[in-house]
């Protein structure tokens, strides 16, 4: 080899190896439909330097078996018993060695520059505790579905102020590179929560640093029937553990003025956001249940009966037989709840990001 050449090697490997290790952590149970393209997402990365650790919860379909076949490009755990998505996360960051970390589900993808986007935003602002990008949407069929991004721009976010938002609303674990001394510091996800429990890790997050948000999409979030979200979404339990994870964040924002102003339109959030998943109960025909979400919509704000879908709602669930699924059929089809067709202005103090801060 030429002496250029080897040269032009020591470069390459020098600015590789400088890069700040990006640790992609994918916490696994029961996702073998979908783990091929979730390894393959983080393998196929732009960027120089990072790590994949892969930890099976003790799975019973084929998912270790795929995962072997990855071997030697990915770390790979499997738990001799069933711990949980909770402690199953935290002990597949405990393994990683990054600065920064992405928890990846294993039936998500993240796009090949979502580091290359990412690391940057948090490189280039020291108070940056987290970097967040937007998602694409996919299905059981690989059908992707674009959305309105979250926020109207490219922001930096001072976390307090971010903090807020969370307790109204959450970006999804593909959609974040988080500083991994933050989450340990914090304590890692918690292990009482299930649902939401993204929402309460990044509430935590965002008292310890600001945030940096782009419109750019950085991965795709899978909506299928099997994820644990949809299956708890079939209980009145998923609304009632959102009211508790809600509960811990004002325990722990109490102590900040501006949190403590917004408690109350936080609860009646939940109220909302129960009404929105009546809408999907209805859809399934689990009448009894979309019955029982209703009512729980009024324990979190007595006003939501002067909602106009909740009035809907319940007269279609009042209706006889044919007539109600007659009446249900049409609400659905005019029914806007689902995507959110609008970006939103960002917090008061946050600062527009430009091509210097990227």
């Amino acid at each position: 080899m030429a002496i250029d050449q080897k040269l032009k090697v020591m470069r390459n490997t020098r600015k590789k190896t400088s890069l700040p290790l990006v640790s992609i952590c994918i916490p696994n149970y029961n996702n073998a439909r979908y783990l091929n393209a979730c390894i393959n997402s983080a393998i196929n990365q732009t960027y120089g330097n990072v790590e994949i650790i892969f930890v099976d919860d003790n799975s019973s379909d084929t998912s270790l078996n795929i995962a072997k076949k990855y071997a030697g490009k990915i770390k790979i755990l499997k738990n001799e018993s069933n711990i949980g998505q909770p402690q199953n996360t935290n002990k597949c960051v405990g393994l990683s060695r990054g600065k920064y970390i992405v928890i990846l589900h294993s039936d998500d993808m993240l796009l090949p520059d979502f580091a290359e986007k990412l690391v940057p935003l948090l490189e280039k602002n020291p108070s940056v505790g987290m970097a967040v990008g937007e998602r694409i949407l996919t299905d059981e069929k690989n059908k992707l579905r674009k959305i309105a991004p979250f926020y109207d721009g490219d922001y930096l976010i001072p976390g307090i102020k971010q903090a807020k938002v969370f307790m109204m609303a959450s970006f999804l674990p593909c959609q974040v590179l988080l500083q991994r001394d933050i989450f340990l510091k914090i304590g890692g996800t918690d292990s009482r929560h299930i649902v939401n429990l993204d929402g309460l890790l990044w509430f935590k997050c965002s008292l310890e640093g600001d945030i940096a948000y782009t419109q750019e999409a950085v991965s795709i979030y899978r909506i299928h029937s099997k994820q644990t979200t949809a299956q708890y979404n079939r209980t009145i339990n998923h609304m009632m553990e959102n009211y508790i994870t809600l509960t811990e964040m004002f325990r722990l924002g109490k102590k900040y003025a501006y949190l403590r102003k917004f408690f109350n339109e936080a609860v009646k959030r939940v109220a909302v956001i129960t009404l929105r998943y009546c809408t999907d109960v209805i859809r399934d025909k689990n009448y009894d249940l979309a019955k029982k979400y209703l009512t729980l919509a009024t324990v979190f704000d007595s006003k939501i009966i002067e909602n106009h879908d909740y009035k809907v709602i319940e007269k279609c669930l009042r209706a006889p037989g044919i007539k109600r699924d007659q009446m249900i059929k049409k609400f659905i089809s005019k029914d806007k709840l689902r995507d959110r067709g609008f970006s939103y202005s960002p917090p008061r103090g946050s600062v527009r990001i430009d091509k210097s801060l990227k």
